[in-house]
């Protein structure tokens, strides 16, 4: 009898459900369609745009009813890691303004030392103080443990911070044991600063973080610049950051340098148009007008497919540096948007690029922003592939190991005991950098004996702070 109930229940559910859309002939999924529309707006935008629609799934086999982030992450093509959905926000969430790193204290196995890897100019973390290479160790009275560190490191009210400095220091031997030599080892320690950190805020990140003309021993002009995201400007402003690109290549002009060092350490992408601009100014005057990138889209947008030129036009104010050959910090962050400029300006031995510091993601697709104003929400899908002047398609660049030359790439592995202020001429790439251009780097293998082996520290966790990576959001092809 009990099975007999079973068998009866489910066709009665099953009846209920579909009675609850359709009551009474009337046809009630417009009573749904608040809670599908987002879905059903980012399938039909992929549909059209989006380079590998043709594995998207059938609209009858997908769940309208998810969230943005999580309907897109189960529809786009398993190979695709760089499409993404996010909400339309006017201003940046509140933030210290300090990225970090975290290392386990040698004194105490609960508590650990914040490495300060990167500041936003003005905000409440530069006002405090800090500075990148700087450690905390103490957050108003608690050391940093695993259990409270986000409430301390990515809170919102004023805080007290301890700060210490990476030094040698000497250790006592154990009793009883002997040693020719004094004993120490690589630490952090209290430097007598305790710094106010004020509450956090909303702030803006400029892409131009640091530019600054460096003058060797023998007068060689280099010029700096730490630039970390191809952002155009800001809704009020949409050149405000290009125009600070421009003004960089006149000052770098008016200095005479003879080499740029272009860090991208921090650089995951950004707008196709600053590519440009960016390239056109770092490239040799006589490749002005001549192709640098190739888009190709789906066959579905085969009227976009197009060439991107080194052109003079996008200039306006600035100015081409005439360069012949280019020096680039790299890391596993440097994705999309710097990897299209490496990729673009580089010509084997007419243009040559020193790439120093880590792998890159090895990102080749550009993405577009559409945006839904009325539902707040944007979805950002693959919709081209990006090809290099010789319409080749490179993976990862690899300091060393990348770029055809060996001689024109160098790997320069961080050396944490040599974290400094980027633009400090002791940090660690930027001083591989200008000794490759002084002919000092690589040292001979004499000078190099010394093993930094027990200045090394391994990083626990790495952390950007909440709105640390956002930039004023810029309409158009990004690559990023």
């Amino acid at each position: 009898m009990k099975k007999l109930r079973k068998t009866i229940l489910l066709p009665a559910l099953l009846f209920v459900c579909i009675g609850s859309f359709i009551s009474c002939g009337v046809d009630r999924w417009p009573e749904y369609a608040h809670m599908t529309a987002l879905d059903t707006w980012m399938y039909d935008i992929m549909q059209q745009n989006y380079l590998w629609y043709q594995e998207l799934p059938p609209y009858k086999d997908m769940n309208l009813f998810q969230k943005p982030d999580e309907f897109l992450s189960k529809v786009k093509s398993k190979n695709d890691s760089y499409s993404f959905a996010d909400s339309v926000m006017e201003t940046p969430l509140p933030t210290y303004g300090f990225d970090y790193s975290l290392v386990r204290s040698t004194d105490n196995d609960t508590a650990y030392h914040a490495l300060i890897t990167y500041v936003i100019p003005g905000s409440p973390a530069a006002q405090a103080g800090l500075v990148r290479g700087d450690w905390i160790m103490k957050v108003d009275t608690s050391y940093i443990s695993k259990k409270y560190e986000t409430q301390l490191l990515q809170g919102t009210e004023a805080r007290k911070l301890t700060t210490g400095i990476w030094k040698e220091v000497a250790v006592e031997p154990e009793e009883g044991a002997e040693s020719e030599e004094p004993l120490s080892i690589y630490k952090v320690v209290p430097d007598g600063r305790t710094l106010n950190l004020p509450v956090a805020q909303a702030v803006e990140d400029n892409p131009v973080h640091k530019s600054e003309v460096l003058t060797l021993s023998d007068g060689t002009k280099v010029g700096y610049l730490m630039y970390n995201s191809f952002t155009a400007g800001t809704k009020a402003d949409p050149e405000k950051y290009n125009n600070e690109l421009r003004k960089v290549s006149t000052d770098f002009q008016a200095a005479g340098v003879n080499y740029v060092v272009l860090d991208l350490r921090y650089n995951a992408g950004g707008s196709m148009d600053c590519v440009q601009l960016l390239g056109t100014i770092l490239t040799s005057r006589s490749r002005l007008n001549q192709p640098m990138a190739y888009l190709e889209y789906n066959d579905k947008n085969r009227e976009k497919d197009a060439a991107v030129n080194f052109d003079p036009e996008v200039l306006k104010t600035g100015v081409n540096l005439d360069q012949y050959g280019l020096f680039v910090l790299t890391s596993a962050t440097t994705a999309g948007a710097p990897e299209m400029l490496i990729r673009s300006l580089y010509l084997e031995e007419s243009y040559p690029v020193i790439a120093i510091g880590g792998a890159t993601k090895g990102q080749s697709v550009a993405t577009e922003q559409f945006v839904n104003e009325e539902l707040q929400w944007s979805v950002n899908p693959v919709v081209c592939t990006v090809y290099n002047s010789t319409h080749e398609n490179w993976g990862s660049i690899v300091p060393g190991n990348q770029l055809k030359v060996s001689e024109t790439t160098i790997d320069g592995t961080t050396d944490y005991s040599e974290f400094l202020p980027f633009g400090d001429r002791n940090e660690r790439l930027l001083k591989i950098a200008l000794g490759v251009i002084e002919g000092t780097y690589p040292p001979k293998q004499e000078e190099s004996v010394e093993s930094k082996a027990k200045a090394s520290f391994r990083i626990e966790k790495s952390v950007s702070s909440p709105a640390s990576r956002r930039f004023a959001a810029g309409s158009g092809l990004r690559i990023k």
